[in-house]
């Protein structure tokens, strides 16, 4: 397997880190947040369309950064747990819009690939922690 780049680890962060504030953090109103799965779970089966696709794209940039499996596995059931609550006509969506699911495994999904990256720097030699990276 192909050693993954610094900056690419660093972009599958990124990229980890703007589905979980797009789906789950646009709108804050006090301690509660609002995102895209929130305003689109009204709508019958996008809502569920979109945290499907989103719970995808965060399990597999997770997987290609090697994060690892039982951090995968919480975030999968956090994420399809609020997917299924959403299903539930009425109700659901108004419960799922307090369930910031998509959030918090992306949340768990950066923390590990933060304690990747801080590991390789401690294995990197000095010169490759001070070699500038330009993207």
């Amino acid at each position: 397997m192909p050693k993954f780049l610094d900056s690419d680890l660093h972009a599958v962060r990124a990229s980890v880190a703007l589905v979980g504030r797009l789906s789950d953090g646009l709108i804050r109103l006090g301690p509660f947040s609002v995102g895209l799965e929130g305003v689109l779970s009204w709508i019958p089966g996008v809502g569920e369309l979109y945290g499907t696709a989103a719970a995808a794209f965060l399990l597999i940039q997770g997987a290609r950064a090697r994060v690892p499996v039982p951090t995968l596995a919480l975030a999968a059931v956090l994420m399809t747990g609020r997917t299924l609550i959403s299903a539930i006509p009425i109700a659901g969506a108004a419960a799922s819009d307090l369930l910031t699911a998509h959030k918090w495994a992306a949340r768990l999904i950066v923390a590990a690939i933060d304690r990747r990256i801080a590991a390789d720097a401690d294995r990197a030699s000095p010169a490759e922690r001070w070699t500038p990276v330009y993207a």
